[in-house]
């Protein structure tokens, strides 16, 4: 699970890094290729699917906890997967917002 929670993390990072990188010609050139394309697309799309799927995996082990009456850490893992989310649709809503100036 440790694994799974850091790979979503890094998700949204490397779509903005990508993005940020690709606008500011710092990716040597490859930014005007078809892999390029397709990676920014696979990344967008993936993104808030994994993010999503960590929000309700966390929450539901969280209301395991709570219902078996052990005493559940805290909300940090739930609130962290929440915040991963809506940091892959804003980072999502800003891609799209650049799409449509060009």
């Amino acid at each position: 699970m440790r694994v799974f929670r850091i790979i979503v993390a890094l998700l949204p990072q490397i779509l903005f890094f990508l993005d940020v990188g690709a606008r500011l010609d710092l990716l040597g050139g490859w930014n005007r290729t078809d892999s390029a394309l397709g990676v920014l697309i696979l990344l967008f799309l993936v993104t808030p699917v994994a993010t999503a799927i960590l929000l309700v995996v966390e929450i539901v082990r969280y209301g395991i906890h709570v219902k078996r009456g052990i005493e559940p850490r805290s909300f940090l893992m739930p609130g962290f997967a929440i915040l991963l989310f809506l940091e892959a649709l804003a980072i999502d809503v800003f891609i799209l917002s650049q799409l449509r100036m060009h």
